[in-house]
């Protein structure tokens, strides 16, 4: 693999949305409109879902932004346990998935070097990433088992106004079942599976509620999980290496300290054990003039193992007190994640080799075989305060502001390797070793006020001011294949200041239908590099986005149809890129100056609910994300009007699920679920590592589950029903041999719940 040192017009589109919209639905009587809001699942229609999004209490259809939710019982149904699979089930949200706990996460196309550029939340309470350096902390983003969840939402399109830095693109929001006062009640879920080519899997997860009187309970849920494995290594003969082990457990508490004042804690606690990574040896490749065969079906060819473990922490408090017309909200967090990974480079020798041969790298000793070790440590304090008013009239305003310090260290080198284990020697000299120490400060203030023209008309304004601070220092141990000298250390420091804003209409012209139109900003902060060799450059800037939206919310036949779509257009300003230097064997971020970049797009959710008992879904997104200026920093240069690398441009996900009410409050659902993703146009700008480009494809799940209402369930389930060898990721460069990541193949699994 790379080593990636990158430490590696809206009222035009308004009008059309309107003229879409038949003019009968315009004009309908308010009477009929009343009664079509009133419908609920208890005669057939969908309800309301309750999204706070905008850090207040909406209904999803009221809230003008294009919002994807996953409900509580949605995640069960559809045995959601993760983001990877998240993605699988709303539209426009993609994932660059390296294997468990290793994701990268990607809305509307946006995703590039550097951070992520999307803002991952569990609770009230942000997260940040650890890559395998400071600047790719996008690669790893925080991935806790869901369950016992209420719901997952996905707000796409920029939305840093109230969600700060790393909302570029969008923010996915996880928020888990709080204590219930008065309540005892608890669940236990066994699960247990076999993969078709693989190993067994299994899953024992639980949850308990429990009252200490009026005013405090507390929630527990607790669980271990084993991931199967499924592909084989033939260098250090290893079957099903890829398997994974996860425990973890998390604790909330709600205490109620006055009539008007509540307190809320949470703690997530994982470790997650991956035994390597879910790339197949898919064709032969050669590098530095010597061939390397590919690998049969599910076989890999790695000459060192490559682990990865991650040990994750996440702790907040919230306290909240509501006033007559308005709600003061404090919240503190605390994460800490630490990670060790290791990659394979046994092309790194090969390339260099090569080098020699021609007399372009000096005749130093090269390692026989070699792994990239990287070891990272994050701390980040977070506090937030925030006041919301819910005044009668027609002006409603948020203000608050942030305080965040977060702390990253790495420490990256090249560790030799056993041959006939594939594990590291650590009693060897390494071959390169450098350590980083990256500070980031940020504060901001935001506010967004809505003005209520008319009880069909609103407008919204938003800002916030921030500033960031950076203090970044990255000490050379052992210089590069231990040539030359170590140097001196990198001191850098930044600091980053500016207003970002945000604008928005809504129309209702009845109680069905809502209409909007916005504009707003989405910012992402800079960062410092560790860096392998000298030429790299040392740090990069901030980048920026303006993204310009219409859309439509709209319920159909007496609520039994629902369907929302968006339209947007998002640029992108300063873009970070991973540059190539030394003929692409190493990477780091630099910044396109100046509109860099463009994704537009539709997006559409729609549900339906024809008969009792059966319901409907689809989600999907058409886009085109593209490059509006030559970029000759990376390898192949693309040109203005190329594609995006990893990005599908059509993605479409559906559900069918049919339930039966059977005698005794028992019943039994069918269902089948599908995603359909489209071509990736490029992996690589370069034409000879493009050539495993992921082709579109297809995976669908089926299950069949008997239940007792509020008691138990007992289901039969077939994930990658047809058992199709799904192209997930794909990767290869000068020093990386051909490797695609596969999806798992065809899983047959049973699941018991018993409630209590």
């Amino acid at each position: 693999m790379k080593v990636n040192v990158a430490m590696a017009a809206p009222s035009v589109v308004m009008a059309a949305i309107l003229g879409a919209v038949p003019m009968q639905a315009l004009a309908a009587p308010a009477a009929e409109a009343d009664q079509a809001a009133v419908a609920s699942a208890d005669n057939g229609g969908i309800p309301d879902v309750i999204v706070t999004a905008n850090k207040r209490e909406q209904k999803l259809q009221d809230t003008p932004t294009s919002i994807g939710v996953i409900t509580s019982d949605d995640l069960v149904k559809r045995q959601i346990t993760d983001i990877e699979q998240v993605t699988r089930n709303i539209a426009g949200l993609n994932v660059i998935n390296a294997g468990p706990g290793q994701n990268t996460l990607m809305i509307r196309g946006l995703v590039g070097a550097g951070e992520s550029t999307v803002g991952l939340y569990y609770d009230n309470m942000p997260t940040a990433g650890t890559g395998d350096s400071a600047a790719s902390s996008g690669g790893r983003q925080t991935d806790f088992l869901m369950y016992d969840v209420q719901r997952v939402e996905v707000l796409r399109g920029p939305q840093s106004t109230l969600y700060g830095s790393s909302a570029l693109a969008g923010v996915v929001r996880v928020l888990s079942n709080p204590a219930k006062l008065n309540v005892t009640e608890g669940r236990i879920d066994l699960d247990g599976s076999l993969v078709n080519h693989g190993q067994a899997g299994y899953a024992v997860k639980g949850m308990i509620n429990v009252p200490l009187g009026d005013s405090v309970a507390f929630r527990i849920v607790g669980y271990g999980i084993h991931t199967p494995g499924f592909i084989d290594n033939t260098s250090y003969h290893k079957d099903n290496f890829n398997s994974a082990d996860t425990w973890g457990f998390r604790w909330n508490g709600t205490y109620q300290l006055g009539p008007n004042t509540t307190a809320t804690t949470q703690l997530y606690v994982q470790d997650l054990k991956s035994n390597g990574q879910g790339y197949v040896w898919s064709r032969p490749s050669v590098i530095g003039g010597v061939a390397l065969p590919g690998a049969g079906d599910l076989q890999s060819r790695t000459q060192s193992r490559e682990p990865y473990h991650d040990r994750s922490i996440l702790a907040g408090l919230t306290l909240e007190h509501q006033f007559d017309n308005m709600t003061l909200t404090f919240t503190q967090s605390y994460q800490r994640r630490r990670n060790e990974s290791f990659t394979d480079q046994q092309g790194l020798p090969l390339f260099f080799g090569f080098l020699q041969s021609i007399g372009a790298f000096p005749p130093i000793t090269l390692p026989k075989a070699i792994t990239f070790r990287s070891a990272q440590e994050l701390t980040m304090w977070n506090s937030e305060l925030r006041l919301a008013t819910n005044f009668d009239g027609p002006l409603n305003f948020i203000v608050g502001g942030i305080y965040q310090n977060r702390t990253t260290k790495i420490n990256n080198s090249f560790v030799d390797v056993d041959l006939t284990t594939g594990n590291p020697i650590f009693a060897n000299p390494v071959w390169y070793e450098r350590a980083g120490d990256f500070k980031l400060t940020q504060w901001a203030g935001f506010g967004e006020a809505t003005l209520k023209l008319s009880d069909k008309f609103s407008i919204l304004g938003g800002v916030r001011v921030f500033q960031n601070k950076r203090h970044d220092i990255a000490t050379s141990i052992v210089p590069f294949l231990r040539l030359g000298t170590a140097g001196a250390p990198d001191d850098v420091r930044s600091t980053e200041s500016k207003a970002i804003y945000k604008f928005e209409a809504d129309y209702k012209p009845t109680r069905d239908i809502m209409l909007y139109a916005s504009a707003s900003q989405g910012y992402r902060a800079g960062g410092t590099i560790v860096r392998v060799i000298p030429e790299l450059p040392p740090s990069y800037g901030p980048d920026y986005t303006w993204n310009f939206e219409a859309g439509a919310k709209t319920d159909w036949f007496n609520r039994a149809l629902q369907f929302n779509i968006a339209l947007y257009r998002v640029n992108w300003y300063n873009t970070q890129i991973s540059g190539d230097f030394f003929n692409g064997t190493f990477s780091g971020i630099l910044n396109c100056s100046g509109l860099c970049a463009r994704s537009q797009g539709v997006e559409f959710d729609l549900t339906a609910r024809p008969v009792r008992g059966l319901e409907l879904t689809a989600s999907g997104t058409v886009f085109k994300a593209k490059w509006l200026k030559d970029q000759p920093a990376i390898s192949g240069s693309p040109v203005a009007g190329t594609q995006f690398a990893n990005t599908p441009t059509f993605t479409l996900n559906g559900s069918a699920a049919y339930t039966v009410n059977l005698s005794g409050d028992n019943s039994v659902e069918l269902r089948v679920d599908a995603q359909h993703r489209g071509k990736y146009a490029y992996m690589d700008y370069r034409p000879q590592f493009n050539l495993m480009a992921p082709q579109a494809f297809t995976l669908v799940n089926a299950a069949i589950t008997l239940a007792h209402q509020d008691k138990w369930n007992a289901g039969v389930y077939v994930r990658n029903l047809l058992d199709k060898r799904a192209n997930i990721n794909s990767i290869a460069d000068t020093v990386t041999p051909y490797q695609t990541l596969v999806a798992q193949p065809r899983t047959v699994g049973v699941q018991l719940g018993y409630k209590f």
